[in-house]
């Protein structure tokens, strides 16, 4: 069940840091069966909200659920996930696709391939997206941070 005076409270506090940020924006909720709660940030300055591959945006999400658990003083997390102009939804559809032509290219030359240096959180939604849509091929991590990429390989 939905409590909405926690969702207005965490509301303002985003709103707030955005503006002692000094990034105009509004903040619109939605909840999704999927995704739970999501606070989606309209801004035209969206780029920096977002960061190089998400990351300033999800130290903003870090943060925004630290002030939140703050100001409810409450002994359980109140978990919500923080979007820019729907920029998580498009790359996660990115990631998706990138993977799934990794994968029929690694089927297709029986060679592995490797993607792009990217964050853990985006790591790990590949290795289940390929794990539940490409039976036929497993994913590996590997490298150091902050250049550790997925390498998809031919199941043997």
């Amino acid at each position: 069940m939905t409590d909405y005076n926690k969702i207005e409270i965490a509301k303002n506090v985003i709103a707030e840091l955005l503006e002692k940020c000094g990034v105009p924006a509004s903040v619109e909720f939605e909840e999704s069966i999927t995704k739970g709660l999501v606070f989606n940030i309209a801004t035209t300055e969206s780029y920096l909200l977002i960061g190089r591959q998400g990351i300033t945006l999800h130290s903003l999400q870090i943060l925004s659920q630290a002030l939140v658990a703050k100001k409810l003083n409450s002994q359980e997390p109140f978990w919500f996930t923080l979007d820019v102009d729907d920029y998580k939804r498009k790359r996660e559809w990115l990631l998706k696709e990138t993977a799934k032509a990794a994968a029929d290219k690694a089927k297709l030359t029986g060679r592995a391939q490797a993607l792009e240096p990217m964050p853990n959180y985006e790591r790990r939604l590949i290795h289940a997206y390929l794990q539940e849509h490409c039976p036929e091929v497993y994913s590996d991590s590997i490298g150091n941070e902050p250049y550790r990429k997925v390498v998809i390989r031919l199941k043997r």
